[in-house]
């Protein structure tokens, strides 16, 4: 993930890290993102999250890919959790899941997927990326001994 932006989250105490806003790579998200890192921000930590608030169509995700750790998708209303004004479309194994109500989408390992097609914005939503592993991180430079997996990138003919 060569073009994901450089941050550095904050860390208070020993188990509790001040998130750091940086922009995505996404010119259609205005908004600061933010993420927990998990063994990039607590060793022992392996839980990896970010959030970003959506506001337009986009296409997030792209292309269809496979990656070795499972992972949670989230999208909820962004003033009120049950409030989803949203049209998406999901590519998940062979499916194209059509979404336009609060969710997560559990993603396996080794599965296809995305991309995330956002269609129509009526008001705005959370999106929240969830991965519990190690190898999930996004900057593997502070992790000597592990280093991210590539993304196995499909062919989408």
């Amino acid at each position: 993930m060569a073009d994901m932006p450089q941050f550095k989250n904050i860390r208070r105490e020993s188990t509790v890290v001040e998130l750091a806003p940086w922009n995505s790579i996404h010119n259609t998200i205005k908004k600061p993102m933010v993420s927990g890192l998990g063994p990039t921000d607590i060793h022992e930590s392996a839980l990896g999250m970010g959030f970003a608030h959506i506001t337009e169509p986009d296409v997030l995700g792209s292309p269809t890919h496979v990656h070795p750790f499972d992972q949670w998708i989230y999208l909820i209303g962004a003033e009120d959790f049950s409030e989803f004004d949203a049209d998406i479309e999901f590519t998940l194994g062979e499916e194209i899941i059509k979404i336009n109500y609060p969710c997560y989408i559990f993603v396996p390992k080794g599965t296809k997927h995305c991309p995330l097609d956002i269609k129509r914005v009526g008001k705005p939503f959370i999106f929240i990326d969830a991965s519990i592993t190690q190898e999930a991180s996004v900057r593997p430079e502070k992790l000597k001994s592990v280093a991210r997996p590539e993304y196995q990138a499909l062919n989408n003919d």
